[in-house]
């Protein structure tokens, strides 16, 4: 159905048994995109500016009633949300939000729509007409407390918010000659508790980071130098030793000797008494 002024205009009906019916004045620019159980969709072909409005799908089921959902269609121009957004709002995830709009057109207020509004889309809350008689979106219905009587402001309370609800919200009071729009932004409220406890347990993390880089960095320049060390002394006593080891060197002695010619003398004596040993062919008596 489209809702006209005063009344709604009936489009097309699908019914499981007796099929489609499209009303005459629509017929040949809309078709359903598949007459399944799961998909109702209605699409447009050749839309043209009569077709911008408010549209409403109601699916009549037993025993639960009836469901419905309130589509607004409007130029692809106008989509852009243009208003100042000058009125922030903030809330936890499970809490509710209200919302008032003090609409300045007098008494002649036709209908008030609230809508959220998304990147992508637009969605209706609630469309409370002059009659004072309401319309809830799909996604408000249960959770969304309003009074349409009101002539000099409208106000809604938004129950149980979830992550998809933080958006941006506009009223749009219509009257005979006047409209009034006015639009809030809600946001996600911090839990300052939770947000120390996060700082700190950053701050925590990275003293921690930082002693352990330091710690290992120490460690790392210990065993460098140690390393170094060894190899130092190892290659003195490498050296020392080539330098001190003597041309020759027979039997047991550990003597080092020079070729000073004044120690000559000493050296025979010291050979003198060590023992000698040759290795003789044995010779064979005839």
């Amino acid at each position: 159905m489209k809702l006209n002024v005063t009344h709604k205009e009936n489009i097309a009906v699908l019914h499981p048994m007796y099929g489609i019916h499209i009303e005459d004045k629509y017929n040949g620019r809309i078709y359903f995109e598949n007459a399944s159980r799961e998909d109702k969709s209605l699409s447009f072909i050749k839309s043209t500016l009569e077709d911008v409005g408010l549209y409403f799908c109601s699916i009549v089921t037993y025993p639960d009633g009836i469901w419905e959902k309130v589509i607004e269609i409007i130029q692809a121009d106008a989509f852009e949300v243009s208003e100042k957004q000058n009125n922030p709002m903030f809330t936890k995830p499970g809490g509710n939000v209200a919302f008032t709009c003090p609409y300045k057109i007098g008494d002649s207020v036709q209908q008030v729509m609230w809508e959220r509004i998304k990147a992508d889309r637009v969605d209706i809350v609630v469309l409370c007409n002059s009659s004072g008689k309401r319309s809830f979106g799909s996604d408000f219905k249960e959770r969304t407390l309003v009074d349409c009587s009101d002539q000099a402001n409208s106000t809604i309370v938004i129950q149980n918010f979830t992550a998809s609800d933080f958006a941006t919200y506009r009223c749009v009071a219509t009257g005979r000659n006047k409209t009034y729009v006015m639009s809030f932004t809600v946001a996600a409220s911090w839990n300052h508790k939770w947000f120390i406890i996060c700082i700190a347990g950053g701050i925590s993390a990275a003293v921690l980071l930082l002693v352990f880089l330091l710690i290992f960095c120490i460690t790392t320049a210990y065993r460098k130098k140690k390393k170094r060390k060894r190899i130092t002394e190892a290659l003195s006593k490498a050296l020392y030793s080539t330098q001190t080891r003597p041309a020759n060197s027979y039997g047991r002695s550990s003597f080092h000797g020079t070729w000073n010619t004044e120690r000559r003398g000493e050296e025979s004596s010291l050979g003198q008494t060590e023992a000698i040993y040759v290795n003789c062919r044995s010779l064979t008596q005839t």
